[in-house]
């Protein structure tokens, strides 16, 4: 065998333990964050004698934590949790013809009471390119819940998907690392009460995420981080006995800075 060969083979061998190496430095963390969370939102339902739809939003502040674990196999664990303290759905505009046929449009800013919250988990195989980089597939679970109240009444959606996307990280420098997600969860199961009264059969919410984050080292063993997640929540609603059509759209969009160990 000659060198070329040899040193060849050398090197194929060595950078994938290369890339887990730099990988593991630079994603192996343990982190706190506070987010900025803003959700466009828009919801319609419809009964054979009129239709109402409405269109709004909240911005709220939120905390979460978040664990990343790259192993030198190049498999890759994600886990995260964050709550925002505030409803996701605040006043808007409200627009309708459920009053005998006849037009109700309405404005306001609500002012109500809640909650949204969310874990995620992910585990997935990265494959390098180069010392520095690495993609690769994941799964994913997602678990998320919503709560408004107004005057005493209350709502609530839970939702449970389940998918799947893609991860990819690259190492700009021994401070400065960049890492991104791409996927799709499809909806297996979600519970919904309004009023004290639960939902006949609530339909499960198909999730979309996408997300980057930038962060740089200041020390060995910490680093400072940013940047934003997207999660777009879409579900529809039919109950025959009323001819009740409905359907809802939350855009969960995050702006995150924290701080991360690296263990």
């Amino acid at each position: 065998m000659n060198l070329r060969i040899m040193t060849a083979l050398a090197i194929a061998a060595i950078a994938p333990v290369a890339a887990a190496d730099t990988l593991s430095q630079a994603l192996d963390t343990i982190g706190v964050y506070g987010e900025v969370a803003a959700t466009p939102s828009s919801a319609s339902a419809s009964v054979p004698s009129g239709s109402v739809s409405a269109n709004g939003g909240n911005t709220n502040g939120g905390v979460g934590i978040t664990m990343t674990g790259v192993n030198q196999e190049l498999w890759y664990t994600h886990l995260s949790a964050d709550y925002a303290f505030g409803s996701p759905i605040n006043g808007g505009t409200i627009s309708g013809t459920l009053n005998n046929g006849g037009g109700a449009p309405a404005s306001g800013s609500a002012n109500v009471s809640g909650h949204s919250m969310a874990f995620n988990a992910r585990i997935g195989k990265l494959f390098a390119i180069g010392e520095n980089a690495a993609i690769g597939p994941y799964v994913a679970y997602q678990y998320a819940d919503f709560k408004m109240g107004l005057d005493g009444y209350t709502a609530a959606y839970r939702n449970n998907a389940v998918g799947g996307g893609a991860f990819g990280a690259l190492v700009v420098s021994s401070r400065l690392s960049v890492t991104g997600h791409l996927g799709y969860l499809a909806g297996v199961s979600a519970s919904a009460s309004a009023a004290g009264y639960g939902a006949n059969n609530p339909p499960s919410s198909g999730v979309l995420q996408i997300g980057a984050k930038a962060d740089y080292r200041f020390d060995p063993d910490w680093s400072v981080f940013g940047g934003i997640d997207y999660d777009r929540y879409s579900a529809s609603y039919s109950y025959v006995p009323y001819a009740l059509n409905a359907s809802a759209t939350i855009n969960d969009i995050r702006g995150i800075v924290g701080m991360a160990y690296h263990f």
